[in-house]
């Protein structure tokens, strides 16, 4: 195995293994807690990732797909779905919003830019 092989087998175990990683806490503003259920590299410096959303009182799970950009420091939203209560895994099928979808500048503070900033720095 060569060692731009091995590179990538390692980094695509070490995003495989942070699977369901908290990246964001629920907070005063925000009581909803975000974790990174899946991720994966991409070519050139991107990353295809599903995130959750779960509300408060684990009301709701939310989930997104998208993918990001660490070069440009920007995302773009592929798909969501949400279910009623406490999920890991998506469990229903996902709208495609690709279709309406460009690429997003971050929001400093925002939970997207969160999740750019803990991607790219891995």
């Amino acid at each position: 195995m060569n060692k731009t092989s091995l590179f990538l087998l390692l980094t695509t175990l070490s995003f495989t293994l942070s699977a369901n990683t908290l990246y964001r806490a629920a907070s005063s503003g925000d009581k909803g807690t975000y974790y990174i259920v899946e991720s994966k590299p991409l070519e050139n410096n991107k990353f295809y990732v599903l995130t959750s959303r779960v509300g408060k009182n684990n009301a709701y799970t939310g989930f997104t797909k998208l993918n990001i950009d660490c070069d440009l420091m920007k995302y773009f939203e592929l798909a969501g779905s949400s279910v009623d209560g406490l999920q890991e895994k998506p469990t229903k099928k996902f709208n495609d919003w690709s279709k309406n979808s460009k690429w997003v500048s971050l929001v400093n503070g925002s939970s997207k830019s969160d999740l750019v900033h803990f991607i790219c720095k891995k």
